[in-house]
């Protein structure tokens, strides 16, 4: 799955027990409330199939519904939202009564496996839940892989306050000459540049740095547990990375770069006032030549 790593931290504070399965049932994630309802860990369940006598769901006949007639598998098999009434077994060994809906998760046009979400809550509304879930899912921006603005507006704040970093670096990166870009090799192309350099970024910051695509061909990057000087180093890696990446689609020649503009988030300061202090430094940059890092405090 291309967006697992995103979806992990989304649903990781979720108030609703997730789980995530490839189209083979191998758990993929575990959410803590998945843990709290059903008493297994992330280690006892990740990396394994939902059949290895883990949650080991039964019906109200005690028909084990591993091998038949499993919500998953009907989601996946049939690219179709499947809620039910079943009874997971706990760690203790104890049975208890949940709401399950398993949810097909689809990337690009192929069912991949689907997101179970269940609750010994039975009067519960899953119906919102599925809604809730959704409504996560779109917090990834699909052409990137990064998260979009609506999870630096909705939920960037909780996760920062979660994390309790005394001291955030924010990148803001913008890609040199994106238009000329554009208007010479095309908005597919174009497409694929951004992709590249999101990729790039992606790959190369730490688990608990966050990327977003601010809009356009902008893109930031909150660095945890960062220092004035940690902060330049690590922008000027992905500057250096950056201007080494390039899509393999075509055979075009052109100088891939970025401006970035770096700042420390200040002590009780609003992330976004940080952002822009950042944008502006990115501005400097520009108006220095491109292709380089202006740091401001």
């Amino acid at each position: 799955m291309k967006y697992l790593e995103q979806m992990k931290m989304i649903f990781e504070n979720f108030h609703e027990a997730v789980y995530i399965v490839d189209k083979k049932r191998e758990i993929l994630y575990f959410n803590p409330e998945a843990s709290n309802i059903s008493g297994f860990t992330k280690g006892e369940t990740q990396g394994f199939f939902c059949y290895d006598n883990i949650l080991n769901h039964v019906d109200s006949y005690g028909k084990n519904l591993c091998f038949s007639g499993c919500p998953l598998v009907e989601a996946i098999q049939e690219n179709k939202v499947k809620d039910h009434m079943v009874y997971l077994h706990h760690k203790l060994g104890h049975r208890i009564k949940v709401h399950v809906r398993a949810i097909p998760y689809v990337e690009d046009g192929e069912v991949v496996g689907a997101i179970e979400v269940f609750t010994d809550e039975t009067q519960k509304n899953l119906m919102q839940e599925e809604i809730s879930i959704k409504n996560k899912l779109l917090l990834i921006d699909r052409l990137t892989g990064l998260f979009n603005k609506s999870f630096l507006m909705d939920e960037l704040s909780e996760i920062i306050n979660k994390q309790k970093t005394k001291s955030y670096g924010v990148l803001f990166l913008d890609i040199d000459n994106f238009k000329d870009i554009n208007d010479k090799f095309g908005h597919l192309f174009g497409d694929d540049v951004l992709a590249s350099v999101a990729k790039t970024i992606k790959s190369n910051i730490a688990a608990k740095d966050l990327a977003v695509r601010f809009g356009g061909e902008e893109l930031v990057v909150f660095i945890h547990i960062a220092t004035r000087e940690s902060l330049l180093e690590t922008s000027e890696f992905l500057r250096v990375l950056i201007s080494q990446s390039r899509p393999r689609t075509q055979n075009y020649k052109f100088e891939l770069s970025v401006s970035i503009g770096a700042t420390l988030m200040r002590k009780k300061e609003k992330h976004m006032d940080a952002i822009h202090r950042a944008d502006l430094a990115m501005y400097a940059a520009k108006n220095a030549g491109k292709n380089k890092v202006v740091y401001v405090e």
